[in-house]
C-alpha cells in the first residue's frame, strides 16, 4: 500500500507491509508508480511553528497529568500491584509487566553468555576461515548445552518436534503437499501445546513408567519450551518452504538493485547446506532462538558462509551503546510514570476524559520501547555474529498513521516472513482482500489463544479492509490532481489522525478484549468532559501528523531510502 503523505504513490496499494522487493513475484505485470515532486521544506514555517508550539504544549500536559497521578502512588497515597521499590532518586518503579521484569533480571547473565559465545564463534571464523561446518557444529553443540540448561527434560520434546519437521521435508520432498504438511503439523502443536500447557510426561507412563515420568516431569527447565515454540514454528516452515523451493528450482526474483539481505533469502543454497546439521544450526541459533528478529533459513546459511558486512564493528558498537541508552531511559521513565500498572490492574476504569485516553497511548509507547530493547539487544548480537536479519522497530510508534506502515515497521521481521510465506502463496495482490483476513487471525492465534487476541484481529482486518479500499480510490492516477492540490496534505492529516484512533483502539483490544474496549472508549470520549478530550486529543494529533508528513517529504527530498 502506498503511503498516505503521496512521497510514493502508485496505482494500487502494496503488499501488507509496502516492501516493493517482496511484492515481487506476487504479480507478472511490475507496479506502476507516479511519483509526485518533492515539496519545498516547511520546517522553519510559521505554520510549522505553530504546530511545534501545540505539540509541546501537548506533551506539557501529558507530563504533567502522567506525574500527578502516578505520585500518588510514590508518596504511599495509594498502592497499586506492580508498583515496588525502585533503584532512581529513592522512587517506586513499575514494573507491572511481566516479560520486562523477566528480561532486566536476566539481562547480565544473558550479556555474558551471549559475550562468550561470541568470542568463540569468531576466534572459529577468524582461526579456521576455510571451515564454515566448525561453526556450524559449535552451534550445534553449544545450542544442545542451552536446550537442556533452558528447556531441562523438556528438550527432548523440543528435538522430537524438529526431528519431525525435518523428516516431513524428506518425506514429501517432491510433493507439493511439504507446505501444508508443514504448516498443519506446527499449527497442530502450536496449538495443542497451549491447551495442554506444553504437554505431560506422564500421558507416557505406559511406556516410560510412573517413575522416569515424573522425574521429567519435575525437570521441565525454568522457560516453558511451548512459549519459545512460537517464533521455532516460523523457522521450521521457513526452513521446509525454502528447501521444497530449492528442489523445485523455483525461479529467482530479479535481484537487481536489492538489499544484501534480500539477495542472501531469495537465492537457493547448494543442496549440501540443507542439512539436517544446518537445519539443527537455524532452528536453535542462541542469539536468536528466545526472541527473534525471525530470519530466513537460505539468509541465514549464506550469512554463516559469507558474514554480513552492511554493517562495520563501530557501526555496531554506536548501536550497542544507543539500545543501553534506551534500556536506561525506559528505567528511569518507569519511576515517573506507572500507567501500565494501572491498565494491568483496571485502575484506568476509574479515570475519565482525557485520563483514559492518556492511559491507551502511555501503554502503547511502554510497549514500543520494551519491544525495541528486547530486539535490537538479540539482533546487535547477531549482527556481532557475522548474521543479519530484518529490522523491527523501523519508525517510532509515534510516527506512524496507517495501519500499513505501523505493521511493517513494528515488527518488521515478522511482516516480511508473513509476506514470503503466507502473502505471496495465498495469492498476493490479487486476493489481499480475502488473505489479510486469514493472515491477522494467524497471526493473532499464533500470540495466543486468547479472545483478546481474536478482538485484535478482527479490529486490525476491518480497518486494515477500509484502509486498502480507500488507497485504491484515491492513490488511483485520476486522483492524482487531486493529490497535487494544496489542501491534499490537510486530507491526509485529518484522516491520518483518525486512523491513529484506530490504530490504538485495535492494539488495546490485546489487552481489554471487546468488552473493555468498549468500556475504555466510552470512559475516553462519552463522559462528562470526554468531548473536550476527543477535540484537544485530536487537534494535537493533527498537529503531529503534518509533522509526520513532512518528515516523509523530507526523507523524498534526501532519496533516502527507509529499511521497510
Amino acid at each position: 500500500m502506498t503511503n498516505n503523505s503521496g512521497t510514493s504513490i502508485k496505482t494500487r496499494p502494496k503488499n501488507i507491509d509496502g516492501d516493493a522487493e517482496d511484492s515481487t513475484r506476487s504479480e507478472k505485470k511490475p507496479v506502476v508508480y507516479v511519483e509526485d515532486p518533492p515539496t519545498p521544506p516547511r520546517w522553519l514555517s510559521y505554520e510549522f511553528i505553530f504546530y511545534y508550539i501545540i505539540i509541546v504544549i501537548g506533551y506539557f500536559v501529558v507530563l504533567k497529568m502522567l506525574l500527578t497521578r502516578s505520585n500518588e502512588y510514590n508518596d504511599g497515597l495509594k498502592e497499586n500491584k506492580g508498583i515496588v521499590d525502585g533503584w532512581f532518586l529513592g522512587r517506586k518503579q513499575d514494573l507491572s509487566d511481566t516479560q520486562y521484569k523477566i528480561y532486566r533480571q536476566n539481562f547480565p547473565l544473558l550479556s555474558i553468555g551471549l559475550s562468550i559465545f561470541l568470542f568463540v564463534s569468531a576466534s572459529i571464523r577468524k582461526n579456521i576461515p576455510d571451515k564454515p561446518y566448525v561453526r556450524i557444529l559449535f552451534y550445534n553443540i553449544v545450542s544442545l548445552g542451552f536446550l537442556i540448561f533452558v528447556h531441562g527434560s523438556s528438550t527432548f520434546i523440543v528435538l522430537g518436534i524438529a526431528i519431525i519437521n525435518f523428516s516431513i521435508s524428506r518425506i514429501f520432498e517432491r510433493s507439493k503437499m511439504l507446505p501444508a504438511v508443514t504448516w498443519i503439523f506446527n499449527l497442530i502443536i502450536l496449538w495443542t501445546c497451549y491447551i495442554y500447557e506444553g504437554y505431560s510426561f506422564k500421558t507416557l507412563s505406559p511406556f516410560l513408567g510412573d517413575e522416569l515420568s515424573g522425574w521429567l516431569d519435575g525437570h521441565k527447565g525454568f522457560l516453558s519450551w511451548e512459549t519459545y515454540f512460537k517464533v521455532s514454528m516460523l523457522r521450521f516452515i521457513s526452513y521446509n518452504n525454502d528447501y521444497y523451493w530449492a528442489k523445485s528450482k523455483r525461479p529467482v526474483v530479479d535481484l537487481k538493485g536489492k538489499s544484501a539481505y534480500f539477495i542472501a533469502q531469495e537465492r537457493h543454497q547448494p543442496m549440501e547446506h540443507y542439512s539436517f546439521s544446518h537445519f539443527l544450526a537455524y532452528i536453535f541459533y542462541i542469539p536468536l532462538y528466545i526472541a527473534g528478529p525471525i530470519t530466513t533459513f537460505n539468509a541465514f546459511t549464506a550469512q554463516v558462509y559469507n558474514p554480513q558486512k552492511t554493517y562495520s564493528f563501530s557501526d555496531l558498537v554506536k548501536a550497542s551503546i544507543k539500545i543501553l541508552l534506551v534500556f536506561l531511559g525506559l528505567e528511569i521513565c518507569l519511576h515517573y510514570c506507572y500507567y501500565h500498572s494501572f491498565d494491568k490492574s483496571d485502575v484506568w476504569m476509574t479515570f475519565t476524559g482525557a485520563e483514559v485516553a492518556l492511559t491507551g497511548y502511555l501503554v502503547l509507547n511502554f510497549m514500543y520501547v520494551k519491544f525495541l530493547i528486547i530486539w535490537r539487544t538479540f539482533r546487535l548480537f547477531a549482527l556481532f555474529d557475522g548474521i543479519d536479519t530484518p529490522e523491527n522497530m523501523n519508525r517510532c510508534v509515534n510516527n506512524n498513521y496507517t495501519f500499513t506502515g505501523f505493521w511493517r515497521s513494528w515488527h518488521g521481521s515478522f511482516n516480511k516472513w508473513t509476506i514470503r510465506y503466507l502473502y505471496i502463496p495465498l495469492g498476493g495482490k490479487k486476493t489481499q482482500f480475502v488473505s489479510i483476513w486469514i493472515i491477522f487471525f494467524f497471526i493473532g492465534l499464533w500470540h495466543d489463544l486468547w479472545l483478546s487476541w481474536i478482538a485484535w484481529a478482527l479490529l486490525n482486518c476491518v480497518f486494515f479492509s477500509i484502509e486498502i479500499g480507500i488507497m485504491f480510490y484515491f492513490y488511483h492516477p485520476k486522483r492524482l490532481p487531486l493529490r497535487r492540490k494544496w489542501y491534499w496534505r490537510f486530507m491526509v492529516a485529518i484522516a491520518g489522525t483518525f486512523n491513529i484512533f484506530l490504530l490504538m483502539v485495535a492494539n488495546l483490544a490485546i489487552l481489554h478484549g471487546f468488552e473493555n474496549s468498549i468500556i475504555f472508549i466510552h470512559n475516553a470520549f462519552f463522559v462528562p468532559g470526554g468531548p473536550t478530550a476527543f477535540i484537544l486529543a485530536y487537534s494535537w494529533l493533527f498537529c503531529g501528523i503534518m509533522v509526520m508528513i513532512e518528515i516523509r517529504e523530507s526523507e523524498k527530498r534526501s532519496k533516502e531510502i527507509k529499511p521497510f
